[in-house]
């Protein structure tokens, strides 16, 4: 029994009709997917401006109403201290106490809170 062993033969050379059709392709490939690159960047870089936008004038807004009105904000900011302490609190230990005041107390302030800024 005889068995033949091919050698390994390198790849045929492309003839420069035959690889024009093929870097065409390619070379469509690559623009399309620098257009695709480029359209994304664009969109990234408006939703970042529109978000920063955003961002900016919420932020006028609140320092506009807590200037006005520093007794409420005084107020409405310890109120969400004590909520964030009860509820911090209470996972870091395991009274059943602090689960009977902190959701009443949160709710409160979040009630005081819609109130004041609708």
């Amino acid at each position: 029994m005889e068995v033949k062993h091919k050698k390994h033969e390198p790849p045929k050379q492309q003839t420069a009709e035959e690889s024009g059709s093929d870097s065409t392709a390619d070379q469509s490939t690559l623009e399309h997917g620098a257009e695709a690159l480029g359209q994304a960047q664009e969109t990234v870089n408006d939703v970042y401006d529109k978000t920063a936008r955003t961002v900016s004038e919420t932020y006028g807004h609140a320092k506009n109403y807590s200037s006005k009105n520093p007794g409420k904000t005084m107020l409405l900011t310890l109120g969400i201290g004590v909520g964030l302490g009860f509820l911090l609190g209470k996972s870091s230990r395991r009274s059943g106490i602090t689960g009977r005041f902190a959701r009443p107390v949160v709710n409160a302030i979040s009630d005081v809170a819609l109130e004041f800024f609708r």
